[in-house]
C-alpha cells in the first residue's frame, strides 16, 4: 500500500478551470473522501489521480513514485465506478478473474485471489451467476471484488453507492468500513453525500469550485469549519447564518450585536486576533444549538411557520421579526406548534464567527468537544 501526495494540481477544459492548485497529503492506509456539491471538481480530481484525465499542471505521487504521466494501467490503482461496469455475458467468477487473466497471472494464483475476495465480500455462493441475476448490492460487491483481486496500492471509489436504495446504502456503508479495516488499504472515495463522507472517512476533503475549502477529520469540519462554505455545507439541517456587528472587547473576546438583537453575544476566541474589521460579520449557529426560551432571555423572536415532527426530534422553521428564516431542532415531544410566537437564544459557546471575507475566527471549544476532535485526529494518524 502507499499514500498519495498531490502537489499544485491544475486541470482545465479549454478556458474553464476545474481544479486550481490542489495540494493534498493522504497518508498510507487512510480512508479519505472527496466531498462537495455537483461541479466542485471532486470526480475530476479522482480521475486525474487514476490517469483517466491529463492534468494541466502539478504532480501526483503514489508512495515514492511520480505517476503523473503514467498510463492508468501502470499506476497500480484499482477504481470502482458508479455504474458497476460489469461484463454482462460473464459470470461473477469471470468478472473477477478477467483482468488477472489478461495480465498473465497464473491460474492457481487467480483462483486464490478470487476465492479470497469472494470470501471477504461474502459472495462465494454467487460466483456462477451473471450480473443480471444479482441485486444492486450484490453487483456493487462484485465491482469492489474486481478491484480487490488486483491487490493495488490504492483504491479509488467514484460514488459507488449512489445507485442503491436508502436502506441498502446504509448496509453497504457498514460493509465498506469493515472492508477498509480488514484490508488496511488506502482508499479515496468520491461522494456528494455528507453522511457517507462523515461516517466512513478518517479525513474528508471538502471541495468548492475546484479548490480545497478544508481538509480535516469529520468532527473538525463540523465543530471547527474554517470558512462559510464548509460551515454551510456540513450539517443537516444547515447552519443558521445572520449578519452582525463585531466589536473587540479584548484580544480574546468579541461582542456581537445587531439592531434586531436583544443584548449581545460574547464570542470567545481560542487565539488572539489583532484586528476586528469595522464591517458586517456573519455569525453561525447550528439548529440543534438554538434554544427556545422566555422572552426576557431571548436574543431574537419570531413566528413558527412549520414544525416537522420526525420522532425523536422536531425541526421548527421560524420566521424572525427581521424577515429571515431560521431552523431550530428540538426534542420530538416539544409542544411548539405552527403560528406560535417563539423566543430564541443563541448560546455564545455554540456560535461560529466569520469575518467579512468569510474566514472563521479561532473559536473557543468546550473541553468535551475539543477532546472528541483530538481523539479523532489521533485515530486518523494511527490508521497506517
Amino acid at each position: 500500500m502507499a499514500g498519495v501526495n498531490i502537489k499544485q494540481l491544475y486541470k482545465s477544459f479549454g478556458i474553464t478551470q476545474v481544479l486550481t492548485g490542489i495540494d493534498l497529503d493522504i497518508r498510507d492506509g487512510e480512508f479519505v473522501s472527496f466531498l462537495g456539491p455537483s461541479g466542485c471538481g471532486k470526480t475530476t480530481l479522482l480521475r486525474s489521480i487514476a490517469g483517466l484525465e491529463d492534468v494541466s499542471g502539478g504532480s501526483v505521487w503514489l508512495g515514492e513514485r511520480n505517476i503523473t504521466q503514467l498510463a492508468p494501467a501502470k499506476r497500480d490503482i484499482a477504481m470502482v465506478f458508479q455504474n458497476y461496469a460489469l461484463y454482462p455475458h460473464m459470470n461473477v467468477y469471470k468478472n473477477l478473474s478477467f483482468g488477472l487473466s489478461l495480465n498473465g497471472v497464473p491460474k492457481v494464483e487467480i483462483e486464490e485471489r478470487v476465492q479470497t475476495a469472494a470470501r471477504i465480500l461474502q459472495i462465494s455462493d454467487l460466483l456462477k451467476r451473471r450480473p443480471k441475476q444479482l441485486s444492486g448490492g450484490q453487483r456493487q460487491r462484485v465491482a469492489i471484488g474486481r478491484a480487490i483481486v488486483r491487490d493495488p496500492k490504492l483504491f479509488l471509489l467514484d460514488e459507488p453507492l449512489s445507485n442503491l436504495d436508502a436502506g441498502l446504502r446504509v448496509s453497504m456503508r457498514v460493509e465498506l468500513a469493515n472492508l477498509h479495516r480488514r484490508l488496511g488499504a488506502t482508499m479515496i472515495y468520491v461522494t456528494h453525500d455528507q453522511v457517507e463522507a462523515m461516517t466512513l472517512s478518517s479525513r474528508v476533503v471538502v471541495l468548492s469550485k475546484g479548490v480545497v475549502a478544508q481538509f480535516g477529520t469529520p468532527l473538525e469540519l463540523f465543530y471547527a469549519p474554517q470558512n462559510l462554505f464548509v460551515a454551510g455545507f456540513i450539517g443537516s439541517p444547515k447552519m443558521n447564518m445572520m449578519k452582525v456587528n463585531a466589536h473587540a472587547i479584548n484580544e480574546m473576546s468579541i461582542a456581537l450585536t445587531s439592531e434586531n438583537m436583544s443584548g449581545s453575544i460574547p464570542f470567545q476566541l481560542s487565539a488572539p486576533v489583532q484586528q476586528v474589521p469595522d464591517q458586517l460579520h456573519t455569525v453561525g449557529i447550528r439548529p440543534e444549538n438554538v434554544e427556545l426560551v422566555e422572552e426576557a432571555e431571548a436574543h431574537m423572536s419570531g413566528n413558527v411557520e412549520l414544525v416537522e415532527r420526525l420522532g425523536t426530534e422536531s425541526q421548527v422553521h421560524v420566521r424572525l421579526d427581521t424577515g429571515q428564516g431560521l431552523t431550530v431542532v428540538t426534542r420530538g415531544t416539544h409542544p411548539v406548534n405552527m403560528d406560535d410566537r417563539v423566543h430564541l437564544k443563541f448560546p455564545a459557546e455554540h456560535c461560529h464567527l466569520f469575518n467579512p471575507e468569510g474566514e472563521a475566527y479561532p473559536r473557543q471549544l468546550d473541553g468535551e468537544t475539543r477532546s472528541l476532535i483530538e481523539r479523532q485526529e489521533t485515530a486518523a494518524l494511527c490508521i497506517a
